[in-house]
């Protein structure tokens, strides 16, 4: 049970009710899911919030398949059910193999990922585990991504890492039906 409720659009007053189908107009769905109904307890920071979600999922300089893998590593380093199950499929599509995304699941990401993965996990792991990116590190995600790149990267671990950090907070459940992969 969540520890918040989740806001349907008829809540939302005229100003909430246009961030609500900006949200859904974003991600291109009918509904907006449970984790953003409960965000939308505080519209307009729910609305910035997805906002930066929807340049860096939609519109990021990370090629498709690294965007997936960065997101599915933060995914998996704070236990989020509902963004490993969306995103362990997207990033499968995104032609990350399934030795890789196994490999995040079971957390033995030092085994079977690709040079460009395996950047990606140390930059990952190092902002979340260690609190601070190694000039190593960074200056091989740089020279992958270029200037933009390394920010969408550390822009896409950081909006991640916040949605995970909600569902810790607020308790938030599957959406109907959905069953968990991690």
């Amino acid at each position: 049970m969540p520890r918040v409720p989740y806001v349907n659009r008829d809540d939302l007053d005229a100003e909430g009710q246009q961030i609500y189908d900006r949200i859904r107009q974003d991600r291109n769905t009918d509904e907006v899911g449970l984790q953003f109904r409960a965000l939308l307890n505080s519209p307009k920071a729910a609305g910035h919030l997805t906002s930066l979600g929807a340049q860096l999922r939609f519109d990021s300089t990370l090629p498709e398949n690294l965007k997936e893998l960065a997101i599915i590593l933060v995914a998996r380093e704070w236990n989020s059910d509902i963004e490993w199950t969306g995103h362990s499929v997207l990033a499968a599509r995104a032609g990350v193999s399934d030795a890789s995304i196994e490999s995040i699941r079971t957390r033995q990401t030092s085994d079977g990922l690709t040079g460009d993965e395996a950047t990606v996990a140390r930059f990952a792991h190092e902002m979340l585990r260690d609190k601070h990116v190694t000039d190593g590190t960074y200056a091989a995600a740089q020279s992958l991504f270029g200037d933009r790149g390394v920010v969408d990267l550390t822009l896409t671990v950081s909006y991640y890492s916040a949605l995970a950090l909600a569902q810790i907070a607020l308790e938030l459940e599957m959406g109907p039906g959905r069953v968990s992969t991690l």
